[in-house]
């Protein structure tokens, strides 16, 4: 397998590189974007970049914008060092302005209310009633609550730069041979245990708890203000604050030799049988041991259910 990394200049001109020292991709169900670090070697001190791009056998993994560059020469070597994360970052950055939205589906979000440049998404022409942006609302927000309110399920990044409300048709499954690790993970720090809002009357009518945490010993009371955006939808709001927090409490991981094209919400076999659908996916390399990948598994709300 062969790796390749690409920077675009303000200029136009695109440098490539596979003289790569290691490299580290990221995926993940509950984040809005892929990250990249990579360190490898140059002919000589590279600045302006716009644009990364990172592929594996003609693959791109990864598609983004340049958070950090350092390029050291010592020994006769010029060494640059990459950290960068994908372009549907930028959805989490950019505010949209505080109201209703009306009518609104995916289509009219991404083409009409903010443009982010290198971003797609899935066609979706499905329609909610409103949804109400809070002052330094971010657009991902509007899309968890536009994914929230039409599938009952939290939107994610697909292949690259891909806004995703399901899953593709067309799913990969994954049956890796060349194990050399497999674990199990538990985390509980995060959760709650209890949610309650107010009301119009500024009275906390609103309440929601589902025993998931109390059940584990785990008593965490939070108080949120009015919140607009799902008062019509019964408990949803406060349901979907409590179901995030149970985020990747529990899960399965699985590390091997190579790189098959998986991407989030393809499924993988493990050794004793078991098929689950990928929540998170770390593609990483090296010198020495080449190309491999870990998938992590989770069984909470939204992962495996």
């Amino acid at each position: 397998m062969s790796a390749l990394l690409k920077l675009k200049m303000i200029d136009g001109s695109v440098f490539e590189t596979d003289r790569l020292i290691g490299f580290r991709c990221r995926k993940e169900r509950y984040t809005p974007y892929s990250s990249l670090t990579v360190t490898a070697l140059a002919d000589d001190f590279i600045l302006d970049v716009v644009e990364v791009r990172f592929e594996i056998d003609g693959k791109v993994i990864h598609n983004g914008i340049m958070d950090d560059l350092s390029v050291t020469k010592s020994g006769g070597k010029t060494v640059m060092r990459i950290s960068s994360r994908g372009f549907s970052s930028m959805l989490a950055q950019n505010e949209l302005a505080p109201g209703l939205l009306t009518m609104l589906s995916l289509n009219k979000l991404m083409s009409e209310k903010m443009i982010v440049p290198n971003v797609t998404w899935q066609d979706s022409s499905d329609t909610v009633r409103y949804i109400y942006v809070k002052e330094h609302d971010s657009q991902w927000s509007a899309v968890v609550s536009l994914s929230l309110t039409l599938h009952g399920d939290y939107p994610y990044i697909g292949e690259v730069n891909e806004i995703r409300l399901t899953p593709k048709e067309q799913l990969m499954t994954v049956s890796p041979s060349k194990i050399f690790e497999e674990g199990s993970t538990g985390d509980y720090s995060k959760i709650v245990s209890h949610y309650h809002m107010k009301d119009v009357n500024d009275s906390y009518s609103y309440n929601y708890t589902d025993g998931f945490a109390a059940a584990r010993g785990i008593i965490r009371h939070k108080y949120v203000a009015y919140d607009k955006q799902f008062t019509a939808l019964d408990d949803m709001g406060l349901q979907y604050r409590l179901n995030f927090t149970e985020r990747g409490c529990v899960s399965r991981f699985l590390s091997y030799l190579g790189y098959s094209g998986e991407e989030l919400r393809d499924r993988v076999v493990f050794p004793d049988g078991t098929e689950a659908e990928i929540s998170a996916l770390d593609i990483c390399g090296n010198a020495k041991k080449g190309i491999f990948t870990k998938v992590s598994c989770y069984y909470d709300r939204y992962c495996n259910i």
